[in-house]
């Protein structure tokens, strides 16, 4: 594999990049001063990707089952737990699922090559029979129960519902008691062959490592997994129906819960989809964030609390706006940030000033973030292109203006489709 080394002028060593001959993307982020070596494993196969085109036709497959496989893959060929082979290596290993991506991952502060040659091998290798999982159903039953029982997490996805209803967006990621139960061990290991493979993968290794040595690694590894599905299965697009303005239920919490959703309508280059992020981050934080007036008024009013937060999803087919937050008065709240949002331009706190405050707050989190293993490789798997990195935000932060900022929240204000949820208490 031919390394591509990339420098930094915020980073002491280079990162290097480079593709295996199966596709796989590697990135190798070396930290000498790091005790702990961290490694992560993702591929482009997540919970909205359950259905699809094929040479077979259209595919649809029971919300969930990329979490589900998630699961699976820690069975190993004897029926065992593969937590228990990295733990033998002094790993520590785990794995989530996102809607568009599954992530398989391990920290050491030992040897890194077993457990790197453990993680490559449980993403193309699946162990599981019929019986094995119908018990993981009522494992992951239980989880969803659980969540089921979080009221911050009923109010995101109660917002989710509003804004992308009867879409695998508006389902948990771990998918309902009911679609599970549809899954089959044959629509698991037909979902395996068609996703799994390493030219829809990417591999970040960061830690006190020698390039070279973990490079050749890897490349022995991958030498003998080429890929097995030359064309992959098309994922067909979300599908936007009207939102549903306006939902609400009751729960057991003891003060009203919030959740405003706007959806983008309009269209983001592709390439660009970090950019966009970053602008909408700048206008909702102006707007919202604990440095706005607005804020501070809403607080000091007790009409909200600490918990006001924002979430920005930004992907290609879909991106959306959540925001989230306990307040004794959600109505008048609603209708507040509501307004805010749709007139930005002559917002008061949409400044110069704030805009540099702002500016310089995020550099420095960013730059602070870099000291974290599981921050920087989990965040850069999560928005990683074949033109963007994380790396890059730094150079994006000193060159944005507030212009931009502007410029990108009338495309996405001046077309999105907006919706509240709320959760009263019983």
């Amino acid at each position: 594999m031919k390394l591509t080394e990339k420098t930094y002028p915020y980073l002491k060593n280079p990162i290097y990049e480079c593709q295996a001959e199966n596709g796989l993307r590697v990135v190798l982020i070396p930290k000498k001063d790091f005790h702990e070596t961290y490694a992560i494993m993702t591929v482009d196969f997540g919970s909205v990707d359950n259905r699809f085109t094929s040479s077979g036709g259209i595919k649809f497959y029971p919300t969930g089952i990329a979490h589900f496989l998630e699961h699976k893959l820690f069975e190993t060929e004897d029926g065992g737990d593969i937590l228990q082979e990295f733990a033998k290596y002094g790993a520590n290993a785990n794995a989530y699922t996102s809607f568009n991506q599954t992530s398989y991952l391990f920290s050491t502060t030992e040897d890194v090559r077993q457990p790197l040659a453990l993680l490559q091998k449980m993403v193309r290798e699946a162990h599981f029979t019929d019986e094995s999982v119908e018990r993981e159903k009522e494992i992951i039953s239980q989880e969803i129960d659980m969540y089921a029982d979080d009221p911050d997490h009923r109010l995101y996805l109660g917002i989710l519902k509003s804004l992308y209803p009867n879409t695998a967006l508006a389902e948990d990621i771990a998918g309902t008691i009911t679609s599970i139960h549809e899954i089959s061990a044959a629509t698991l290991r037909e979902n395996f062959q068609q996703f799994y493979q390493p030219n829809i993968m990417t591999l970040v290794v960061m830690g006190d490592i020698d390039v070279s040595q973990v490079l050749d690694w890897i490349d022995i590894y991958q030498a003998e997994n080429q890929v097995t599905q030359e064309k992959l299965p098309v994922a067909i697009p979300i599908q936007k129906e009207a939102v549903i303005d306006h939902g609400k239920e009751s729960w057991e919490v003891a003060l009203p819960k919030l959740a405003i959703g706007l959806r983008g309508n309009d269209s983001i280059a592709k390439g660009k989809e970090q950019y966009y992020r970053v602008c909408l981050s700048f206008l909702l934080a102006m707007l919202i964030g604990r440095t706005s007036k607005r804020y501070q008024t809403l607080y000091e009013t007790n009409k909200i609390d600490h918990s006001l937060s924002f979430h920005i999803e930004v992907q290609q087919g879909y991106h959306f706006v959540a925001v989230t937050g306990d307040t004794a008065e959600p109505i008048t709240v609603s209708s507040q940030l509501r307004k805010a949002f749709l007139n930005f331009e002559w917002d008061e706190d949409v400044t110069q000033e704030h805009f540099q405050i702002l500016k310089n707050e995020m550099y420095g989190e960013f730059i602070r973030g870099l000291n974290s293993s599981e921050f920087t490789v989990g965040y850069f798997v999560s928005h990683f292109s074949e033109t963007e990195s994380i790396f890059d935000i730094p150079e994006l932060l000193t060159s944005l203006t507030l212009e931009d900022v502007l410029m990108v929240g009338r495309q996405f204000m001046g077309q999105c489709d907006v919706a509240d949820f709320m959760i009263f208490p019983k």
